[in-house]
């Protein structure tokens, strides 16, 4: 029942995506790429946002979750900003759905949601890639992921099948990131 919910809430929530062409014209929980997070959040609670300052990187951005959110869509959001940015610019900005079922439910919810969302995209065609998770040294999680190139960034869903190797929970997430965020990310967090 919730996996239906959910499937409805994103596709009326995304509808205002059929006519975007650039990133910046989507969103989540009302947030967009290029959105300050202080029309949001205070900075104090931004910077009691859990983060991953603590892995190899070159800090170009700081990775923070806001977990404490409360959403029928999500059950966390994850945000790019740069560390040395006053104004706290979303440069990428993600949803998470935590799974708490088997590995077949959750592909079923990630396919449903891509069902809907290649019907608001128009013309426009999601790529697949699967790929092990830098995370987990075992190599044995797996990350499945379908995304949209805008242009001036990427529109992703993906799956993320943790090993038992390591200690998160599975989970699918929908994101949207700018082109410079994902060069980041692609140059493996500039470490």
């Amino acid at each position: 029942m919730r996996r239906l919910i959910l499937i409805l809430i994103l596709t009326f929530s995304l509808q205002s995506w059929t006519k975007a062409e650039d990133i910046s014209d989507f969103e989540i929980e009302g947030m967009s790429v290029g959105d300050s997070l202080l029309d949001h959040y205070s900075e104090k609670e931004i910077k009691k946002f859990s983060n991953y300052d603590h892995l190899p990187s070159d800090m170009k951005f700081r990775i923070a979750d806001d977990s404490s959110l409360n959403s029928d869509q999500y059950d966390g959001l994850q945000f790019f900003y740069k560390p040395q940015d006053k104004k706290f610019i979303i440069h990428s900005i993600g949803g998470h759905i935590y799974c708490k079922e088997d590995e077949k439910k959750c592909k079923k919810v990630l396919e449903d949601i891509k069902f809907e969302m290649s019907k608001l995209l128009g013309n426009k065609k999601f790529k697949k890639t699967t790929f092990k998770h830098n995370d987990d040294k075992s190599g044995k999680s797996i990350v499945t992921m379908y995304y949209v190139n805008m242009g001036n960034g990427d529109i992703d869903i993906t799956y993320t099948n943790w090993s038992k190797n390591v200690k998160w929970t599975d989970n699918i997430s929908v994101s949207i990131s700018n082109r410079e965020a994902i060069n980041w990310m692609k140059s493996n967090y500039g470490a």
